[in-house]
Parts: C-alpha cells; structure tokens; sequence
C-alpha cells in the first residue's frame, strides 16, 4: 500500500483529515501520495457523516484550485485556502468590469 512521496522522499501514504473546530476528526480517508487534495476535500466535505453544515473548508495551498473555487461556490460554502510564503507573492487586484 506504501508507495514513494516525491515531497518528503521516502516512502509512506497519505491520510487525509477532515477536522472540526474543536479538533474532533470528522472523516478521514487514505490517499495515494501523487492524487489531487482537491478530490479529498471535497469527497470529506460531500460523506463526512455527520448533521453538521460545512460552511467553511480551510486546505493548504495543494488543496486549491479553479475546480475546488466553483465547486465550493456551487455547493455554498467558503474555501479558504492558506497560501505559501504569501507575504512574498505579488497580488493584484483587476477592477471588475
């Protein structure tokens, strides 16, 4: 089941966690180490098994993309990505027209 992780070189898996506020963990899933962290947050966000209504889902920077903004918008809650050495990286603001 292991296989080799390019990020951390060796080998392992990868487990992704779906985590309350309050740091009780909601879902979890075992990943391959080269697949999307898009898919994962939303297949947790989508069977997380609970009545809870997800209205915000924080991922780190792996886990954002153009398909996980509309997918987030279309199902109504926020994604809120936590970006890498964002104090570094030049943003834009375009009007809209």
């Amino acid at each position: 089941m292991t296989e080799w992780h390019a990020r951390y070189g060796g080998r392992g898996v990868m487990i992704y966690w779906h985590v309350d506020t309050n740091s009780t963990c909601i879902y979890s899933q075992i990943r391959r180490c080269s697949s999307s962290e898009v898919s994962a947050m939303m297949k947790g966000v989508l069977r997380h098994c609970t009545d809870m209504a997800i209205n915000q889902q924080y991922v780190d920077s792996h886990g954002q993309s153009e398909v996980a903004f509309s997918f987030s918008y279309i199902l109504g809650f926020d994604l809120l990505p936590r970006l890498k050495n964002i104090a570094r990286q030049k943003l834009n603001l375009r009007p809209l027209q």
